[in-house]
């Protein structure tokens, strides 16, 4: 998920596509658990104004 978001990032991508790349990755990451379950759920976001991530 950072990779892709660092490279539509550093090519230009505005924030529309970057949001969808988000989406996308934490739904696979958070709702289908890796492709194992919720296989025709679809995230999307609207209205965000700050997200905040840490690893740890």
């Amino acid at each position: 998920m950072a990779r892709e978001l660092f490279a539509a990032r550093d090519a230009g991508g505005g924030e529309q596509q970057q949001t969808v790349i988000l989406a996308r990755a934490l739904g696979h990451a958070c709702f289908r658990d890796g492709a194992l379950r919720a296989h025709g759920l679809g995230i999307a976001f609207t209205d965000v104004e700050f997200a905040e991530f840490s690893i740890g």
